[in-house]
């Protein structure tokens, strides 16, 4: 899975990137850093592909409104002429996810079993 293009799919963009791991290292930039810490703190190697996909779900969130705030923004103002501007933004983010809005190249959703094994990838390919 991690060598084809990946789409984020959402109301009010559209982005492709080069892979799956391309995607995460974006996302979450600092993973190679959460990770160490992790092991530092003790947790097996064996956990943290969980913990590194739990977090990665959060960054994501954080990613969208770091990134597309102004385009979110335009969307909603063009979409909610009557409804509370700020009552449906938490709801359209409330429903982007990574499952729901990456597309592999051949417009599969990712589910989480791809991200977990391109995780697993990642902590091999930094040897930890």
């Amino acid at each position: 899975m991690s060598s084809s293009e990946i789409t984020l799919r959402t109301p009010f963009v559209i982005q492709n990137f080069a892979s799956i791991d391309n995607f995460i290292m974006t996302v979450f930039p600092a993973l190679e850093s959460y990770l160490n810490e992790k092991l530092v703190e003790g947790v097996q190697t064996s956990a943290l592909v969980s913990m590194a996909y739990s977090k990665l779900k959060d960054s994501f969130k954080f990613f969208i409104v770091r990134n597309y705030s102004k385009d979110l923004d335009e969307y909603l103002n063009k979409e909610a002429k009557r409804a509370d501007k700020e009552v449906m933004k938490e709801v359209l983010l409330s429903t982007i996810s990574i499952t729901l809005n990456i597309n592999d190249a051949d417009g599969h959703k990712l589910t989480e079993n791809d991200y977990l094994i391109s995780i697993r990838n990642i902590i091999k390919k930094i040897g930890i």
